[in-house]
């Protein structure tokens, strides 16, 4: 992460496009992949990265109070994506989606691709039993490697508030599994999700 907020810094400072472009390359993808897990549309959430990314080009000089770059990246985006749904729809009220839908994928390099797929369906059960606001800061602490401060500005909690939620979290995961009997695999994809 040092990497990335030093990035930012010389972005701010200097506005060249070599630093844009690894900030882009470095969060394109992970953008995308929130969208999606938030129950946008892939055009919607491939049009609210462009408009995030053309706005801090932009504007980068009115940013440079902005010392924390993924969080601020995050936040824009996820607000970007609502607007966006909201002038799609005309006027009409759009509710923020009160789903997190999170696909995983790691396990699909592990194991034959039908092992995987129960393995898979097994853990997004056990995601299922989160609710989405746990489920998106369990996506954003260990699938986007965020800090606390960071998810805390994007949920618009207290970092202290977003470690009790992903802890909560956690502990509803490890009860769930231990009272289901989950194969030693699925504990470990669990307990890779580590604070």
């Amino acid at each position: 992460m040092s990497v990335i907020n030093s990035t930012w810094q010389q972005f701010l400072e200097n506005g060249d496009e070599t630093t844009f472009s690894v900030l882009y390359n470095c969060y394109v993808e992970d953008m995308y992949s929130y969208g999606i897990s938030l129950g946008f549309q892939k055009e919607i959430c491939k049009d609210a990265v462009q408009d995030v990314f053309y706005k801090l080009y932009i504007s980068r000089k009115e940013l440079c109070h902005i010392t924390n770059g993924a969080a601020y990246i995050f936040k824009s985006y996820k607000h970007r994506l609502i607007d966006i749904a909201h002038k799609n729809i005309k006027n009409e009220p759009v509710p923020i989606p009160d789903s997190f839908i999170t696909d995983i994928t790691v396990l699909d390099n592990l194991i034959d691709t039908e092992k995987a797929i129960i393995l898979k369906k097994k853990v997004e059960e056990l995601l299922g039993n989160l609710t989405p606001r746990q489920r998106e800061a369990v996506y954003l602490r260990y699938m986007m490697e965020l800090e606390y401060e960071e998810i805390s500005e994007i949920l618009n909690i207290s970092p202290e508030s977003v470690r009790k939620l992903v802890y909560r979290s956690m502990e509803k995961l490890r009860e769930y599994a231990t009272k289901e009997c989950i194969s030693p695999l699925i504990w470990i994809i669990l307990f890779t999700f580590r604070q």
